[in-house]
C-alpha cells in the first residue's frame, strides 16, 4: 500500500491544531509522502465519510488513525506499518473536584489557555485559537462560548460549547436548539478541574435557548474528552457508539443531556 498522510483539523479550535500542521508537513516533505489536509470546518460529508470527531485527526496509510497530539518518531513509524509509538494511556480522572474562579471564554480569555492547552505560556500559540472563538461568537451570536477554569491565576481546564449547526462532526441532533460539548479539558488523576466550568456551562445552556447537550468522548483515552463514564456523573447518558478507535484501544461514545 502506498505511504500517505491525510490531517483532519477543525479550523484552530484547538491550540494544538497549529504546531501539529507543521509537524505533519515537515514529515510529508522528508519522507516524500503525499499529504492530503482537510479544515473541516462546515464540511459535515467529508467527517461522515472518514468519521471524524476531534478537532485533530490523522489518518496514515489510510489505515492507522490517531486523535490529538502525535510524534514524529511515531507517524514515521506508522507509515513503514510500524506500530512503535506508546501503549494507549488510560486515563484515569480523579473525582476531587476543584473550585476556582470561572472566566467566559472570549477572544481574550482564550490567550490564557497556552500553557495548558498547548504546553506552552507563549500566547503567541493561542492567537489562532482567539481568532476562532471571535469567529464562532460572531456566527453564532453567543455572548461567549463557555468558561475557563483559572485557580492560582493559571488556567487549568474549561469547558468549550458551538451550537451544534456549526460542528462539522456527524452527529444525530443538529437543530436550532442542540448544543454540542467541543471541548471539555483537563482530565486528571489528582483533582478534576473540569466538572467546576462544566457545570457553570450547563446551567446555561437552557437560558440561551439550547434543549439538549452533547459531547463525543473517548472511554479510555483523553482525546476527545475522555474518559467517557465521567459525563455520567453529571447526568448525560450513553447514545451510542460513534466509532471504534484500533489505535487508541477506546471506543469514542456519543453522550447526551436533556436540559
Amino acid at each position: 500500500m502506498p505511504r500517505s498522510l491525510r490531517f483532519f483539523y477543525f479550523g484552530n479550535q484547538c491550540p494544538h491544531n497549529g504546531y501539529l500542521l507543521a509537524r505533519i508537513k515537515t514529515i510529508a516533505w522528508r519522507e516524500s509522502v503525499k499529504l492530503h489536509l482537510h479544515d473541516v470546518t462546515g464540511d459535515d460529508a467529508l467527517c461522515a465519510q472518514y468519521r471524524v470527531f476531534s478537532p485533530q485527526m490523522l489518518i496514515v496509510n489510510d489505515r492507522h488513525r490517531l486523535h490529538g497530539p502525535f510524534s514524529y518518531e511515531r507517524v514515521v513509524a506508522l507509515l513503514d506499518d510500524e506500530d512503535a509509538g506508546p501503549v494507549p494511556f488510560a486515563v484515569r480522572q480523579s473525582s476531587d473536584v476543584v473550585r476556582g474562579d470561572l472566566v467566559p471564554l472570549t477572544p481574550d480569555s482564550t490567550l490564557s489557555t497556552c500553557h495548558t492547552c498547548a504546553g506552552s505560556p507563549d500566547p503567541g500559540l493561542c492567537r489562532g485559537k482567539a481568532e476562532w472563538v471571535a469567529q464562532m461568537m460572531s456566527g453564532s451570536g453567543l455572548p461567549h462560548l463557555g468558561y475557563l477554569h483559572m485557580v492560582g491565576g493559571r488556567c487549568v481546564g474549561g469547558a468549550e460549547f458551538l451550537p451544534s449547526r456549526l460542528v462539522p462532526y456527524p452527529i444525530p441532533e443538529k437543530g436550532p436548539k442542540d448544543a454540542f460539548l467541543t471541548c471539555v479539558y483537563a482530565s486528571d488523576e489528582a483533582h478534576d478541574y473540569k466538572a467546576h466550568p462544566t457545570e457553570r456551562l450547563l446551567s446555561e445552556l437552557g437560558p440561551l435557548g439550547f434543549d439538549t447537550v452533547s459531547v463525543a468522548a473517548s472511554t479510555d483515552v483523553v482525546f476527545p474528552n475522555g474518559p467517557a463514564a465521567w459525563f455520567g456523573r453529571l447526568g448525560f447518558e450513553d447514545r451510542g457508539l460513534l466509532v471504534r478507535e484500533e489505535m487508541h484501544g477506546a471506543d469514542v461514545r456519543l453522550l447526551q443531556m436533556r436540559l
